[in-house]
């Protein structure tokens, strides 16, 4: 052992000898070896069109290096060199980090490669960008598209908009119907498309929900949800408001009742559809014997739709007095229409008798009504509606007095709504600082609550039940919520969901943070309001890119 120590030293002492025979070496160093440092350390954090990359400049400064070269590309190359070649790869240079790479595209996989460059060293090598479980980054999903307004909704088109700065090819159209397998309808997207930011899709059917989506190749770049205008219900009697007209008064209504009974043959039984102009705005009133506005009463056997026509925004009926429906009516509808108050404080304040089958809204939106939307008073007199649906509306800043919709009977007169249906359906402020969404004063429904594919905002407030029959001893056939999305709740008050005589179902609900009820059947999403909706203080309660694509709440919103 000794010997062997020994001899490394006798080693070492004769190389210090011959390096002490020379001040300088005797051969020169290569350049071409003198390279930067390349990055021991790389981050990639993905926007929609940018990202923003991050690296240790530092220490590679400190070894000579004088910028950055970093390459990007959604290609995947299988050398250097191909990188080299390549037409298809951005190119960026920078001298600090972390540095943002722009004019990317959303939805797409990216491969990223990163260099120190110097001018009086060799580049360093090129360092890939990598994961522990892949070679890319992925940008987040896009959307270019903006909502579909009213006026590009025709019968059988759809008018669909883009941000025309962006780089698109083509268009999918769905209806949701497609077999498994089946590719959406295709629409290759010419140059004056691409340059105006516009497409009218054609051939489509009326009354149906389409889903549009925009890509740029393989990349989706937005998408948007919208349904195709109704054709013009049929009836005994059609009338079209004259343009110029401004009101919808009670003299019209009778005028229109005593054709419509002339055609059917029966006074107890016919119907009239009345259509307004698109972008028509009418006042909604009768006259009383003084002069002063009162209550459009429909006459009794008349059924009647109040009709928006296609081709504009939708016309809007604005609301001076009531609705009064006493009488026996087959169907009342209100489709494709904007509906105000202007002064009625209820849209319905039904207290004399009537039987009506329908009572639908369907495509419409209804503003203000400050006391409340629909409600049966307690008077004596018997008030049966079979069914109320609201379909496919937005219902905005209603009900303060009174619970939206609003039995209160007491059990008189057997006074009641038996059947509630609510279908793709947005209420933003609706009874936010009110009583309860649906009330019923201690009277049982013969049929069911139905609310199904709705968007709710800012409502239940003042410590309210969602659903309330005044004691657990009353109800209805069965409660049922499916798909629906609870947002921000007007108070923080846990306890009250609701009172009834039966244990109501959810099924593919989901609620944000700042719902506060509990409910063990409907999931969170960790999302505060303000985190998941694009704009919901001004009524936008699409998904912010990169939440969630679950097909929850009213479609209108949903960008799938």
């Amino acid at each position: 052992m000794k010997r062997i120590k020994y001899s490394v030293l006798a080693v070492l002492s004769l190389a210090m000898t011959l390096f002490s025979c020379s001040d300088t070496m005797d051969w020169e160093i290569d350049p071409a070896f003198d390279r930067c440092f390349s990055a021991t350390s790389l981050s990639v954090a993905a926007g929609t069109t940018d990202a923003i990359v991050s690296f240790d400049a530092g220490m590679m400064k400190s070894k000579g290096a004088e910028a950055f070269q970093i390459e990007v590309t959604s290609e995947a190359f299988a050398s250097d060199e191909e990188w080299d070649n390549s037409e298809n790869v951005l190119r960026f240079e920078t001298e600090t980090s972390p540095y943002t790479i722009t004019g990317l595209i959303g939805d797409t996989e990216y491969y990223l490669r990163i260099r120190a460059i110097s001018s009086h060293k060799t580049a360093s090598r090129w360092v890939h960008y990598a994961t522990d479980t892949k070679m890319t980054f992925k940008t987040d999903a896009e959307q270019i598209m903006y909502d579909v307004a009213d006026a590009d909704r025709g019968e059988n088109s759809i008018t669909v908009r883009w941000d025309a700065t962006k780089e698109v090819t083509h268009l999918t159209v769905s209806d949701g119907t497609e077999e498994e397998g089946v590719e959406p309808m295709k629409i290759m997207l010419d140059d004056a498309a691409k340059a105006a930011g516009c497409y009218t899709v054609t051939g489509l059917n009326p009354s149906t929900a389409y889903t549009i989506a925009i890509y740029y190749n393989d990349a989706k770049r937005g998408s948007v949800s919208a349904s195709t205008a109704a054709v013009m219900p049929a009836a005994d009697f059609k009338y079209t408001l004259d343009p110029a007209a401004t009101v919808i008064d009670q003299v019209l209504i009778n005028d229109l009742s005593e054709q419509a009974k002339a055609v059917a043959g029966d006074p107890n039984n016919y119907s009239v559809t009345i259509a307004l102009n698109a972008g028509q705005k009418v006042t909604f009133m009768g006259t009383g014997e003084d002069g002063t506005p009162s209550n459009i009463k429909i006459p009794t056997g008349m059924s009647v739709t109040f009709f928006g026509l296609a081709g504009g925004d939708k016309p809007t009926m604005k609301f001076i007095k009531n609705i009064d429906v006493t009488g026996s009516h087959a169907y009342i509808k209100f489709q494709n229409v904007n509906i105000v108050d202007g002064g009625a404080g209820y849209f319905l304040n039904q207290s004399s008798a009537c039987n009506v089958e329908e009572f639908t809204f369907d495509d419409c939106s209804l503003t203000g009504f400050s006391t409340t939307f629909f409600r049966v008073q307690n008077a004596a007199s018997a008030k049966i509606f079979n069914k109320l649906n609201l379909i496919n509306s937005v219902f905005t800043n209603i009900s303060a007095g009174y619970s939206f919709i609003h039995m209160d009977t007491d059990g008189k007169g057997g006074s009641i709504i038996n059947n509630i249906f609510i279908d793709g359906c947005t209420f933003n402020g609706v009874v936010k600082a009110g009583k309860c969404f649906i009330y019923s004063e201690k009277a049982t429904m013969s049929g069911d609550i139905t609310i199904k594919n709705s968007t709710f905002y800012n409502w239940v407030g003042n410590s309210q039940y969602i659903i309330d029959f005044n004691a657990a001893d009353f109800g209805c056939r069965s409660i049922s919520f499916e798909n629906c999305l609870f947002g921000l709740q007007g108070d923080n008050t846990t306890s009250k969901t609701v009172r009834a005589n039966v244990v109501p179902t959810y099924t593919d609900c989901y609620k944000t943070t700042d719902f506060f009820k509990k409910i063990t059947d409907v999931n969170e999403l960790h999302y505060s309001s303000d985190e998941l909706f694009v704009d919901p203080a001004n009524g936008n309660f699409s998904f912010k890119p990169n939440t969630t694509d679950l097909p929850i709440g009213d479609p209108r919103w949903r960008t799938e």
